[in-house]
């Protein structure tokens, strides 16, 4: 198993020697993507360990019915918690044209990475996922495994499994925007862990800009805002447009929500290509 010790450790041969008895438990994945990579919003200093159990890297999932892909993620710097609050499985990266095929389940009992580390609240890093084996293309495919982590952006590791399904297939790598691509979309407010007053009836405006890459801000006939969940779970904050130099904004009341950290998940649909991109932001409403 792989996973980066911090240079402050204390118990340094202990937690390695503890975490190769772990490692003897899973199948070996050798070849998965080293370390997590930063996704859109991430920020801050990478402190993230964490492996992919499950798939083995070049295994075989199946065409139909589901598989289960999990394994462990902590940020080193949490205090009182694992680190991660969202778990998702794209084909494809999700600021490069990709989809979801899979929303995960964090928190997870792992008390054996928790004794590992010394650090009882980290026993809850286990993070998994039943992904759908017809989302997944015939053929070598590269899984993108998100983890979201408060106030800290996506961080993202890979694993590379054949596939025997019949979704469709991820978008090859491009240097740059091309025709029929997926809306290009951002946020600008709040940013990535920004404190929220909420005080009386005043709103807080969420702005961003989103274009369709081969036809312009115009092609882009709406921007959905959802709060605390996706689409298919969350509350409906408002529709809008994109001006003409690709800017939008949508205004809610902080005060009709927790005062807690929360997630913030936009989605840029095209009328023109019918793709949509989804862009997800997390911040801290205060009372």
């Amino acid at each position: 198993m792989h996973f980066g010790i911090p240079k402050a450790f204390p118990r340094f041969f202990s937690a390695v020697a503890a975490l190769t008895v772990v490692a003897a438990t899973v199948s070996p994945a050798m070849a998965q993507s080293t370390g997590w990579q930063g996704g859109p919003g991430a920020i801050l200093d990478n402190t993230y360990a964490g492996f992919i159990d499950i798939p083995a890297n070049g295994s075989t999932v199946p065409g139909s019915g589901s598989f289960t892909l999990g394994g462990w993620f902590v940020d080193q710097q949490a205090q009182g918690w694992a680190g991660a609050d969202n778990m998702q499985v794209w084909l494809g990266t999700m600021d490069g044209g990709g989809h979801m095929i899979a929303q995960g389940t964090v928190a997870q009992n792992r008390p054996d990475v928790g004794a590992a580390l010394g650090n009882p609240f980290w026993s809850a890093s286990g993070f998994s996922a039943s992904v759908p084996g017809s989302s997944v293309p015939g053929g070598s495919q590269t899984l993108y495994v998100y983890l979201h982590t408060g106030g800290k952006g996506w961080w993202f590791k890979t694993v590379t499994v054949t596939g025997g399904g019949s979704g469709a297939a991820a978008p090859a790598p491009s240097g740059g925007n091309t025709a029929g691509g997926a809306p290009t979309l951002t946020i600008t407010a709040p940013t990535e862990g920004q404190n929220v007053a909420a005080k009386g009836s005043s709103q807080f405006t969420i702005t961003g800009t989103a274009t369709d890459p081969a036809n312009g801000p115009g092609a882009i006939d709406r921007v959905d805002v959802y709060i605390l969940g996706e689409s298919d779970t969350g509350t409906l904050l408002g529709t809008t447009t994109p001006a003409g130099d690709g800017s939008w904004s949508l205004s809610f009341t902080p005060t009709k929500f927790p005062s807690t950290h929360v997630n913030i998940y936009v989605y840029a649909h095209s009328k023109v290509t019918g793709k949509t991109t989804e862009t997800i932001r997390g911040f801290n409403i205060q009372g």
